[in-house]
């Protein structure tokens, strides 16, 4: 009985070669998932969603999804810039999408359109600098110093304002934006579109987006290359700062007001979208489009909680636990692609 099982035990082993490929098999399973995992998760949510969920496939729930989902998507589609540089947030895009937006409807009120633009165009520039010169050439902590411009921003905006609620005119251009479509899409939703197509264009086909990408992979050798890797995070935080005042300006269309609170939480949700779309937070890995389905995932996810009736604070719970999934199975990705 004794040799019986020790060459059944020995029939049944696997040789070390077989061993081998039963690792790299698993291995590239989850270098798959890492990668791919974020177009089959999408496709499975919004195949259960459109055949289990009751109102979520018709024309006005899927509209309003995109208008809603508009905002935090331009900021995300932005911060991915500082994502894929390698271990750097911007917290104070919470600040910097607030001040847009109460710029935009303010000084409009008070003067004109043109000059809101102007007026928040030199503030984002202000936010995009102090961030980017502080964590790329001084090589501050870019979450210390990002929370900070948070709170610097924040308390400027509200001794400016005075922390009340500002209000445009019913009948002016801000109100008229916020409830116009381009056929059954809002313009909000055009303007995701837009700010996807050119942040694409910048980060794939030009000079500065491949430097973002060679930085975030391995910034000692783009260094030595010459490249001056300051310039590099600056322009990074910049385009963050950009796409964070777009953001603020849709988000004060929306009801046509702007208070300094408006955009609490914009942080963790934009960051919720980059990852769940695939961009590393370890650098160099990433791209606006993987964003963009990131920000689609998210949306979808959270219209079906609120179709379902789930509580907010389980929706919180869900939005969180993707997080953590979604960073593990990059963290995992990573290092089994070393193997």
């Amino acid at each position: 009985m004794a040799k019986e099982s020790l060459t059944q035990a020995m029939a049944i082993a696997k040789s070390p070669d077989e061993a081998k490929k039963e690792v790299k098999g698993s291995a590239a399973f989850v270098v798959f998932m890492a990668d791919k995992g974020i177009f089959v998760f999408t496709a499975i949510l919004i195949a259960a969603s459109m055949t289990f969920v009751d109102g979520f496939a018709s024309l006005q729930n899927l509209t309003d999804l995109f208008h809603r989902a508009a905002p935090i998507g331009i900021v995300a589609l932005g911060m991915t810039f500082v994502v894929i540089t390698g271990n750097y947030l911007d917290l104070s895009v919470v600040a910097q999408a607030a001040a847009a937006g109460v710029i935009l409807i303010a000084v409009s009120n008070a003067t004109n359109l043109a000059t809101a633009f102007a007026v928040a165009f030199v503030v984002a520039i202000m936010f995009g600098l102090v961030n980017g010169i502080a964590v790329g050439y001084f090589k501050a902590n870019a979450v210390i110093v990002t929370l900070a411009t948070t709170y610097m921003g924040l308390g400027l905006l509200r001794l400016l304002s005075g922390g009340s609620q500002v209000f445009g005119p019913s009948d002016g251009p801000i109100a008229t934006f916020g409830s116009s479509k381009l056929g059954p899409f809002p313009y909000s939703a055009v303007v995701l579109v837009v700010v996807a197509i050119v942040l694409t264009f910048v980060l794939s086909k030009t000079n500065f987006g491949f430097m973002v990408r060679s930085f975030g992979v391995n910034e000692k050798s783009t260094r030595l290359s010459g490249t001056n890797t300051g310039f590099i995070v600056v322009g990074a935080f910049l385009v963050t700062s950009m796409a964070a005042m777009v953001g603020g300006f849709v988000l004060a269309a929306f009801s046509n007001t702007a208070v300094s609170n408006m955009a609490t939480g914009f942080d963790f949700q934009a960051l919720a979208a980059i990852i769940v779309g695939g961009t590393s937070v370890f650098g160099g890995k990433g791209s606006v489009p993987r964003t963009l389905l990131g920000v689609v995932f998210v949306s979808i996810l959270s219209n079906v909680l609120v179709l379902s009736q789930i509580s907010y604070g389980w929706q919180q719970v869900a939005i969180g636990s993707l997080i953590v999934f979604a960073v593990t199975v990059d963290a995992l990705g990573r290092r089994a692609g070393k193997k």
